[in-house]
């Protein structure tokens, strides 16, 4: 399953199931973007606004690599057993494996050097680490986090369209805000802005942050207003 097939999955629940014929806005983050630019690219005359965060249409060379660390985490953990682990707490070794690389990819230097881990109530960087880190992905499934990441690796919009990535943005009709996040070394501005450029009625809408890609999680009040602006403009269109 790619990302393209949840989207024809959504699709035919929208339109067979609930009658839908236009969507007013289609917006995701991370590899919900990925969704996004997939409704905006495969769907074009349904889609009317659309509001990547964060993300990507076409997975990047360095992206891939990034994650297939992630897998490879969880794999070389000997407990995995070819994924017919017992309990996803047998793969402990390789979870907190998996979230340190996260730790290093997932938020950015300025959250590390000016400490912003305190604004979130951690007494200290191995608090962080082991309360937050460790606590979010340890009682994550192994097996559910590699059907994502595989996923993930493989985003891109242009397959069904003769791997031309120029040719399938430009089919998108939707008005568009293309919104990465400053500081986010998984899906840097410069790859986000190259892709915008390729996207009619589109605009570059970067979200200020120091939290890197998990500024997505809506920690900074600041954050989540920015998104709530940039989406209010857009459906004002």
């Amino acid at each position: 399953m790619r990302i393209s097939d949840d989207v024809r999955a959504q699709h035919k629940l929208v339109t067979e199931k609930f009658g839908i014929e236009k969507l007013a806005l289609v917006v995701g983050a991370s590899m919900g973007a990925q969704q996004t630019y997939e409704w905006a690219v495969r769907y074009p005359d349904i889609v009317a606004r659309a509001a990547p965060l964060a993300g990507t249409a076409k997975n990047t060379d360095h992206c891939f690599i990034f994650t297939q660390t992630l897998i490879d985490a969880l794999e070389s953990d000997p407990a995995f057993d070819g994924g017919w682990y017992k309990s996803a707490e047998d793969v402990h070794r390789g979870l907190r494996r998996h979230a340190a690389l996260w730790a290093v990819t997932g938020w950015c230097t300025e959250f590390y050097s000016q400490e912003l881990w305190r604004d979130i109530a951690f007494s200290s960087y191995e608090d962080f680490l082991f309360n937050f880190m460790d606590g979010y992905f340890g009682p994550m499934d192994p097996n559910n986090l590699l059907c994502m990441a595989w996923k993930w690796q493989r985003g891109d919009v242009s397959r069904g369209f003769g791997g031309d990535v120029a040719s399938a943005l430009a089919r998108i009709k939707a008005k568009t805000f293309v919104m990465p996040v400053t500081s986010d070394l998984v899906f840097p501005l410069a790859v986000c802005e190259a892709e915008q450029r390729l996207i009619p009625h589109s605009e570059f809408r970067p979200l200020k942050s120091n939290f890197g890609h998990f500024g997505l999680i809506g920690i900074e009040p600041s954050f989540s207003q920015q998104i709530d602006a940039n989406l209010n403009e857009l459906l004002s269109l």
